[in-house]
């Protein structure tokens, strides 16, 4: 029998704009047949959730959420509605919990059970934990008098970590054990989740139940200018064993989620069969449509982000193979399924120029491609070529000097164009990550300054300098010997990026 994670969903936990109604029921849709079966409502931007979480819901919000809780319900999908008080609520004040169960209310009388209290991303104090948890206490007992089934899930404010603190053993210990606390991992964007790991925050709590907050695909705070497209990877199926289920945090951009997030559910529904290549793929064409190839292209070209570093990057294998192939006349053999990448990347803002949460990660690409392509040209151009001769023998063609500098000027100047584009594709320049972890002794969090930054992890950046390397190699010692690549005259016919 396979094993299966309990809960297996996402939470709109991220900064920026909302989800549309319509997004929200879409998502739903798309990712139950998948196996999504959780669903929470927790938008850091909207003020009513968070900033101003006293203001009540009005009838028509209201009425969303009903509708959206009946919506997960036919899609076999449980709803969870979240309040995220932390940043001034008064835990002992009578007049602030009765606030926050008058805005729970109207979800129980239509019939939600499922609430989240999300205490995450406010300054720690002394003495905060017994007093989270006996707020959490006072709002379970709440809940339940009104609805016996009523569960309650708790975010703490210290959520990653893999050691026991002061405030996880006084926060477990005073929750009902029955209230599930969530969990980020050993960081906030975390590269790996391993069921050890898990075992070490759980036993941190006194046992309570983890329910993992994956902030995968997510790309809010110092990530708007990121796309994450990659499948999921980096989870321990192990996990499966340890935690009570994850939801994954998705991006902004609620349709191209999709493509993450059904790689995501097609793991937590089987993890010991899941297959990151063909997830992906099956994700693209069904997220796609007729727009799957180059849906596919741009994945490639978005696939890396805070868990997956641009050396998993097809890309990024492919210019591996040239680099090593430069040295010898194969280096044709190693371009040209470079070439007919970049090709696909350069056309993509005739395929998805019109997707408005596509178009700007689409235009650039297709410049980042138009950069890489006037890089194998200059290579090209510097290279000799052995052509046949009159008498039926070969002649080697010299590379000629003008035409050589003039591709290295057209590199320089598209590679300038595609570097003014602020949107990451293929890698970035200069990407910082919030990844906060706990002190080894458990005693209040860290930078860890080395998975926070990420620099000139460009791939078209390296392929465009190895290109003028390569010629400058050329220009400093025209005579030096270079394997000369036999191609068939006129040459311009073959150049690389010629459509």
């Amino acid at each position: 029998m396979a094993r299966t994670f309990a809960v297996r969903g996402i939470v709109e936990g991220f900064y920026g704009p909302p989800w549309t109604h319509t997004e929200r029921l879409d998502a739903i849709s798309f990712l139950a047949p998948r196996g999504l079966n959780a669903y929470v409502y927790a938008p850091k931007d909207d003020a009513k959730h968070r900033a101003e979480w006293r203001v009540p819901y009005d009838d028509d919000e209201r009425a969303r959420f009903r509708e959206l809780a009946a919506h997960a319900d036919a899609n076999g999908a449980r709803f969870g509605f979240a309040i995220s008080p932390g940043l001034d609520i008064d835990y002992e004040s009578e007049a602030d919990r009765a606030t926050v169960l008058a805005k729970l209310q109207p979800l129980l009388d239509a019939g939600v059970p499922w609430f989240l209290l999300l205490l995450d991303d406010i300054p720690m104090q002394p003495g905060l934990a017994p007093r989270q948890a006996a707020l959490a206490t006072w709002l379970l007992d709440r809940l339940r008098a009104s609805r016996a089934d009523a569960a309650l899930t708790l975010c703490p404010t210290e959520y990653v970590g893999t050691h026991p603190s002061p405030y996880l053993g006084e926060l477990g210990a005073a929750l009902p054990d029955d209230v599930d606390v969530m969990w980020t991992g050993p960081t906030v964007c975390s590269p790996t989740l391993r069921a050890d790991d898990a075992r070490g925050w759980t036993k941190a709590l006194g046992g309570h139940r983890t329910v993992v907050w994956d902030n995968t695909p997510v790309n809010d705070a110092t990530m708007v200018n990121e796309l994450h497209l990659g499948p999921y990877l980096g989870r321990d199926a192990d996990l499966v064993g340890v935690v009570g289920g994850v939801l994954c945090n998705p991006m902004t951009q609620a349709r191209t989620s999709l493509v993450p997030l059904a790689t995501a559910m097609d793991f937590l529904r089987d993890p010991d069969a899941y297959d990151a290549s063909q997830s992906w793929a099956a994700a693209c064409a069904d997220v796609g449509g007729d727009r799957a190839v180059p849906l596919a292209v741009l994945a490639r070209a978005c696939a890396d982000g805070p868990l997956i570093e641009p050396g998993g990057l097809e890309l990024t294998r492919m210019v591996d193979r040239l680099e090593d192939a430069l040295r010898g006349p194969g280096w044709v053999d190693a371009a040209t399924p470079l070439a007919e990448e970049l090709r696909a990347a350069r056309a993509l803002p005739s395929a998805l120029g019109d997707d408005p949460e596509l178009a700007p990660w689409a235009v650039a690409a297709s410049a980042h491609a138009t950069a890489g392509l006037a890089a194998l040209r200059l290579i090209q151009q510097a290279t000799p070529l052995a052509a046949a001769g009159a008498d039926g023998g070969t002649r080697v063609i010299p590379p000629e000097p003008e035409a050589a500098m003039q591709h290295a000027f057209a590199l320089t100047y598209t590679w300038l164009g595609a570097r003014a584009d602020e949107h990451v594709v293929y890698g970035p320049r200069f990407a910082v990550y919030s990844a906060i972890v706990q002190l080894p002794d458990g005693v209040g969090p860290a930078l860890d300054v080395r998975a926070s930054l990420r620099e000139n992890a460009n791939v078209i950046d390296r392929l465009c300098r190895l290109a003028l390397e390569y010629y400058e190699a050329w220009v400093q010692n025209p005579e030096a010997h270079r394997e000369p690549v036999a191609v068939p005259l006129p040459f311009h016919d073959r150049r690389f990026g010629d459509s």
